[in-house]
């Protein structure tokens, strides 16, 4: 996940502005999906992403990375039962 978002931010040849991350936000409803623009992320870590308005999102809450309707990278679906 690090290595893809690193090279979308420093590859001339990728348009950034055209990606959308979909993550898992959590908050007093409950969880629900959200998508985020690339160019809202301001850090890059080791652990997860730092978001402008200082919101941290962790590698693993994040489902998928996309340009328009094109999964760039997808998080595998868990299945009932198998933690593996």
């Amino acid at each position: 996940m690090r290595e893809l978002l690193n090279r979308l931010r420093w590859d001339a040849d990728e348009d950034a502005a055209a990606i959308e991350i979909d993550f898992v936000a959590r908050g007093d409803a409950g969880e629900r999906l959200e998508a985020v623009r690339f160019a809202a992320i301001v850090e890059i870590l080791p652990a997860g992403v730092t978001l402008s308005g200082a919101s941290f999102i962790p590698y693993h809450r994040i489902r998928c990375v996309r340009r328009g309707h094109e999964a760039l990278w997808r998080a595998r679906e868990k299945r009932g039962g198998d933690e593996s």
